[in-house]
């Protein structure tokens, strides 16, 4: 046994909602057969571990969401076996999916309607929080995905127009993965440059969500900074995914970084990889990097 001493039991946990308007906004529930309860994920902190980094590592384990925190949604206090136990709760917005696994604390996850999660809680405190909270401030925070197009060969051994010189069989896996990463999360918009690389790097996107790829020529290579500032200010505010090009996705970082946005990663930009950036309602706010999937790996390729 633990030995606690007389403090409580100190966890934490993740109110985990996409979409970008009341009518859309789903919040992710899951199962606990021990209890046979439906409740919002949450768990234990391990020793020495920050509250936060604990709410977003429960989060992933318990859905299979990696998300980011855009605020504190309450706190939760009880009497357990062991003593009182403290739970943290905070709102997320999710960025990627590594695939939802049962297990034996989590059989089911739901993404449930923001107007009936309440009906299926199984506690007072969590309908209360998913129930009495200013929605529109928790949907003004938005993500959206700056990928770079996946493997496409050397443009040197293509014979044809170079806008046409299509993905070969690594970018084809690469842009499926990105399917499958993304296809969970909340997207609302494909925006694509118009090379045939690019489109087809969120084809299967596309067709999960049943969303149609917006060609932009904002996104071509060769775009200049004052319409990529355009771009950036256009789609600010609504969960998207932008497909771009190895020269254009600095120049969108370099936009975004003289605005005070807050990198959380070192730079890189390989082919298949993706910028997720924050946006808080007003402004961009923090921006991390996701490797390209890796060949090697058969569950999820993404590192978050």
């Amino acid at each position: 046994m633990i030995d606690r001493g007389n403090g409580p039991i100190r966890a934490a946990g993740g109110v985990i909602v996409r979409g970008d308007s009341p009518a859309t906004a789903e919040v992710a529930v899951v199962h606990r057969p021990r209890y046979d309860d439906w409740t919002i994920p949450k768990g234990k902190l391990d020793p020495g571990e920050e509250t936060t980094a604990c709410a977003v590592r429960e989060v992933a384990e318990e859905t299979g969401l990696h998300s980011r925190i855009t605020g504190h949604a309450g706190t939760a206090k009880y009497r357990v076996a062991e003593g009182e136990k403290v739970v943290e709760y905070f709102w997320m917005r999710p960025f990627r999916s590594a695939g939802f696994r049962p297990n034996e604390e989590v059989d089911e996850m739901r993404w449930v309607a923001l107007n009936r999660v309440g009906g299926l809680l199984s506690y007072d405190f969590d309908r209360h929080l998913v129930t009495e909270f200013d929605v529109d401030a928790a949907l003004a925070h938005t993500t959206i995905h700056l990928v770079r197009h996946g493997s496409a060969g050397d443009r040197r051994q293509w014979d044809g127009p170079d806008h046409e010189r299509p993905l070969n069989e690594k970018g084809l896996f690469q842009a499926q993965m990105l399917g499958e990463a993304l296809s969970d999360v909340g997207v609302g918009r494909l925006l694509s440059s118009p090379y045939v690389r690019c489109m087809q790097t969120l084809e299967p996107l596309a067709a999960t969500l049943g969303v149609e790829v917006e060609g932009a020529d904002a996104l071509a290579e060769g775009a200049g900074a004052s319409t990529i500032a355009r771009l950036l200010d256009e789609i600010g505010g609504s969960t998207a995914v932008l497909c771009s090009h190895g020269d254009v996705i600095p120049d969108m970082l370099k936009r975004l970084h003289g605005t005070g946005v807050r990198f959380l990663s070192p730079y890189e930009c390989k082919k298949g990889s993706t910028w997720v950036v924050g946006h808080d309602g007003k402004e961009y706010t923090e921006a991390r990097y996701v490797p390209p999937p890796s060949t090697q790996e058969a569950g999820s390729p993404f590192d978050p």
